[in-house]
């Protein structure tokens, strides 16, 4: 009797072990929603962002921008939107050369990443240069959850 006993004591601890590492992995993912509806595509930016950035629109471009760092222009990254022509006669070449990946296309566009290439933060103020530092460190977790939704 003694056996069944603690068997189902170590089974239900087990059990339990399991729902709380799901519970703290399901709280490490949460993340801020983006969601495009003018190009249609959606990116997850990290909750640690959350009131630390901007985003800047245009007719083909998208920019995030660090709100610490504005004075010295700011960016963490782009998502360009290229018609598909443009994009066979320059964009391939300019990737080669810049900080630019190819991330998604559709019918009629190309979708691309880029980062700067000069230095967007205050060299001499070690606090801005740090959040900008632990934000660019998180580019490349955002640059995998870029998805394109259905027109």
């Amino acid at each position: 009797m003694k056996k069944p006993f603690v068997y189902a004591c170590v089974l239900l601890m087990f059990s339990l072990a399991v729902l709380a590492a799901c519970a703290i992995q399901k709280d490490e993912t949460k993340s801020i929603a983006y969601d495009n509806p003018t190009h249609h595509f959606t990116l997850s930016l990290p909750l640690s962002w959350e009131g630390k950035y901007d985003i800047v629109e245009s007719e083909s471009k998208v920019s995030f921008v660090s709100k610490a760092n504005i004075q010295a222009g700011g960016e963490l990254f782009s998502i360009s939107i290229w018609t598909k022509e443009k994009w066979a006669t320059e964009g391939e070449e300019l990737a080669a050369i810049i900080h630019l990946a190819k991330i998604g296309e559709d019918q009629t566009k190309v979708f691309t990443f880029a980062t700067p290439t000069d230095v967007q933060y205050l060299p001499d103020d070690e606090q801005k240069k740090a959040e900008y530092a632990n934000m660019a460190s998180e580019l490349e977790g955002i640059k995998a959850t870029f998805a394109l939704q259905k027109e």
